[in-house]
């Protein structure tokens, strides 16, 4: 957390740009599989059994 603050910072200064917060979902859209997949075993781990369809 902090080596990736002061590397933002540092951006800053050198290219003399504002901070552009990614928001809050960006790991989900950045890999969406990698996302869906953490839920499942989430929800696995809490005893549900999964099964996924395609919404329509």
């Amino acid at each position: 957390m902090q080596h990736a603050m002061l590397v933002a910072i540092w951006n800053m200064g050198t290219n003399g740009t504002l901070y552009d917060d990614p928001s809050a979902d960006y790991f989900t859209r950045l890999n969406p599989e990698r996302a869906r997949t953490r839920a499942i075993r989430q929800l696995e781990s809490l005893g549900y059994q999964v099964t996924l369809a395609d919404a329509s």
